[in-house]
């Protein structure tokens, strides 16, 4: 429908095809033309006014994906295009999506021209237009606020198709999408504006999935869709269908207030061979998701074998860590902390370690992960901070035997997210008779900014109760230093990535010494993580750096082991066995 503009209506230098352009661009009505493939081809600015799309973001692009709910080929439009008739005109009521995601009923006259490739349809909506609510029967079976199935109709109903396609390995897929930093959403926008940003995407899930046949809420920001493929191509029509659902997440959601962009990690799950348990593909589609998140979010995951030997490992660590306390298979090591400037130690960090009976030592980046997810992280760390603050308690009434200073304890994101940790703190100071000022928690840069407002709450709790606040891993994940001056902070710990690149990398030594300045500058004390070479302490005392710690000092190493002096030589080893 593109044309020249160049002459005024009615003169001389317009053509026809120039007045008929500028007939549709003033037409009152949205006028939208489709072509025999479903794509979009015409589009005026009544229609921009009606459905919010411009025509840059719209021409090109296939209208049962942007523009209509539910499944292309039955909708009025595709009925009509895979007619064979000249000229027809009906009168019908579109459900169309707007731009921001909610859906707009409009009247519309579709005229079909054309026949074949060069088939069209063009309609002519009507200006009256209204927001609709999807009403969810009061059956127990649908989810109130979206109006999709809930949990019990989706379990019900891939129950029955796990029975009927038993015989047809890969016939059926399971589609769990969980939304990226939901938590962080909620905070910024509410929970009416949270609310209004899941019934949005229901919205536009319906009508990405189409023939699809079913769509359902699991609850939270967690929704399900159910693939069948009777001829076992089940996972090629859920791959085309986490693009789809990919592409209706790509627009944002408008809320008062503003935009919300919107991500999502999604898992996918086959009935391959031997899968014929509804629980089981559920928990595989689970496994898969949590993969994506793993992985970074905003991104699909297909469960496969290798996947399932890493669930299974998984599962296994999870059982095994619930007998791992009462057990007395987890253990502390203990790795000092060394002043630079006088070569003494200063403090050391508690570093966990599971002793499995059948394993053998553990090291945490094996099973940390596991007890972050299943919440185990929450009575772990609790067990991890009393344990050291005893231990640090006990050296002090030794005399110099042991470390003097503080000790170092890690807080995990579930740890802070739980409304019990400040509490939890206070009472083990209470018990242990540590003095706050002895106790330092650590916090990971990720753990902090994942939810920064939240943390930022959490932290100014734990600071009234007169501990040490440390960022643990600076540089590893993504920094705001805005929040970073918000932080009642004291330390800042040095991820070991850009330790051991000095002297390495060029370019090392300047970014070592901008991260020194910047924490100097808001009044923190900086602690080099991994050294391990002279080489690497010589920069670190050049640059200025207050703390370090590393194999270079001390491996990490049990209580009874670790025997650390005042006023030692750095470098020398700081620890030795007793």
């Amino acid at each position: 429908m593109d044309g020249a503009t160049g002459a005024p209506p009615g003169s001389s230098g317009a053509t026809a095809e120039d007045r008929l352009e500028r007939l549709i661009a003033a037409w009152p009505d949205g006028i939208v033309e489709i072509d025999r493939r479903g794509t979009v081809v015409g589009w005026n600015a009544a229609a921009e006014g009606l459905l919010g799309w411009s025509r840059a973001q719209v021409v090109g692009t296939f209208a049962g994906e942007t523009l209509l709910f539910g499944a292309f080929a039955h909708t009025p439009v595709g009925l009509l295009l895979a007619g064979d008739g000249r000229g027809e005109a009906v009168d019908v009521q579109l459900d169309l999506r707007h731009r921001d995601g909610h859906l707009v009923r409009a009247r519309a006259r579709l005229v079909a021209s054309g026949a074949g490739r060069g088939r069209t349809v063009s309609g002519f909506l009507r200006p009256a237009v209204e927001r609709v609510r999807v009403a969810a029967p009061d059956d127990g079976l649908h989810d109130r606020l979206t109006g999709l199935a809930n949990g019990i109709l989706f379990g019900t109903t891939l129950a029955q198709a796990v029975e009927e396609s038993a015989a047809t390995p890969g016939s059926l897929a399971v589609v769990l999408l969980d939304l990226d930093r939901f938590t962080a959403i909620n905070s910024s926008v509410g929970h009416a504006g949270g609310d209004a940003v899941l019934t949005a995407l229901a919205r536009r899930l319906a009508a990405a999935t189409g023939e699809v046949d079913l769509v359902a809420r699991r609850g939270g920001d967690q929704f399900l869709a159910l693939v069948r493929e009777p001829y076992g191509a089940a996972g090629l029509r859920a791959a085309a269908l986490t693009d789809r659902i990919r592409l209706a997440l790509a627009q944002p959601v408008a809320v008062e207030g503003g935009e919300v962009f919107l991500a999502a990690s999604i898992g996918v799950a086959l009935n391959t061979f031997g899968v014929d348990d509804p629980d089981v593909l559920l928990a595989h589609a689970e496994g898969a998701m949590e993969q994506a998140k793993r992985r970074g979010g905003s991104r699909v995951e297909t469960f496969g074998e290798s996947l399932r030997i890493q669930v299974l490992d998984r599962m296994a660590t999870e059982h095994s860590l619930h007998r791992a306390l009462e057990r007395r298979e987890l253990m502390l090591h203990y790795q000092p902390v060394v002043e630079l400037a006088g070569s003494r130690t200063v403090g050391v960090e508690a570093l966990i370690r599971w002793d499995h009976p059948d394993r053998g030592l553990v090291p945490p980046n094996r099973f940390i992960a596991v007890a972050e997810e299943s919440g185990l992280i929450v009575p772990i760390g609790a067990w991890v901070l009393e344990q050291a603050c005893h231990q640090l308690r006990a050296w002090h009434a030794r005399g110099p035997v042991g470390p003097r200073g503080s000790v170092e304890v890690n807080l995990s994101a579930r740890q802070i997210d739980d409304p019990e940790i400040v509490r939890t703190v206070e009472s083990i100071l209470t018990r242990t008779g540590l003095p706050p000022e002895c106790l330092t928690l650590e916090i990971t840069e990720s753990a902090l900014m994942r939810d920064a407002g939240a943390a930022l709450v959490v932290l100014r709790a734990l600071k009234e109760l007169g501990v040490l606040l440390a960022i643990d891993d600076f540089g590893a994940g993504y920094s705001s230093l805005s929040y970073l001056q918000r932080f009642p902070l004291d330390i800042l710990k040095i991820d070991r990535m850009f330790v051991e690149e000095l002297g390495v990398r060029s370019g090392a030594r300047e970014i070592v010494a901008a991260v020194i300045n910047l924490a100097h500058a808001l009044r923190l004390q900086v602690v080099a993580e991994g050294v391990e070479t002279e080489r690497q302490l010589a920069v670190l005392q050049s640059l200025g750096c207050d703390l370090a710690q590393g194999f270079l000092f001390s491996h990490p190493l049990p209580a009874a082991e670790l025997r650390v002096g005042v006023g030692v030589g750095v470098g020398s080893g700081l620890a030795a066995s007793a």
